[in-house]
């Protein structure tokens, strides 16, 4: 597989347009990246907090905290082992450094985790961007080392394809301007696929993954 950056002479490309409950965690609000946490340590009766869900995994890494820990925030039944909360979050943690939404992040994590095979793992994820007050994000692109999975969300749930990399001929990215991008994915030489209104940062980790991981499946 090759792969080119789209430029204004690419004729591919002038095609492309698109226990007791914390009163700091009562009023947080209700996404996860805002919601506010606080921690109480097994053995102890003073919670801590609150925190911010970054500042609850940096407080993981350095030790300050143990999974075996309890974390509460506002709409929870009662407090919980941070190893049961954050399971999902903390493996989805390194796949929202471009500013991805982290609960369409976790739920593409979810739907398409069953489905590797052995050996293939998820390197990246991608999510459309709202474009409007009344738009909805509608596709979360999923690489691995072996596929291509692109997801379509759907108010009963989600279509999902996907594609092996060697059945990708091109990849190609478009400016859109406002901090937007189209990715673009020729298939076996004939079927193209446009995914728009990507931030830009998302778009070119895409397009240098999927370089790579083209050249890769070529060799």
């Amino acid at each position: 597989m090759t792969a080119s950056i789209a430029t204004a002479t690419d004729p591919l490309t002038e095609e492309m347009s698109e226990n007791e409950t914390p009163d700091a965690a009562a009023a947080a609000p209700q996404e996860p990246d805002q919601l506010q946490y606080s921690i109480m340590r097994r053995g102890e009766e003073t919670a801590l907090g609150p925190f911010t869900i970054d500042e609850v995994f940096a407080r993981l890494r350095d030790g300050e905290i143990a999974n075996q820990d309890f974390v509460y925030y506002e709409g929870m039944a009662d407090w919980a082992p941070i190893e049961e909360v954050f399971e999902v979050q903390e493996q989805i943690s390194h796949f929202v450094d471009d500013g991805q939404d982290r609960d369409r992040v976790a739920d593409s994590f979810q739907a398409v985790t069953p489905l590797l095979a052995t050996g293939e793992d998820i390197y990246y994820i991608a999510v459309q961007e709202k474009t409007g007050l009344l738009s909805k994000q509608k596709v979360t692109l999923v690489m691995t080392n072996k596929r291509l999975f692109i997801l379509h969300h759907k108010r009963s749930g989600f279509e999902l394809e996907s594609h092996r990399w060697d059945s990708v001929t091109n990849t190609l990215m478009k400016d859109e301007g406002n901090g937007l991008a189209t990715f673009s994915v020729l298939l076996n030489r004939e079927t193209r696929l446009d995914i728009p209104h990507l931030p830009v940062a998302q778009v070119r980790r895409l397009f240098q993954l999927s370089q790579e991981l083209g050249e890769i499946a070529g060799e």
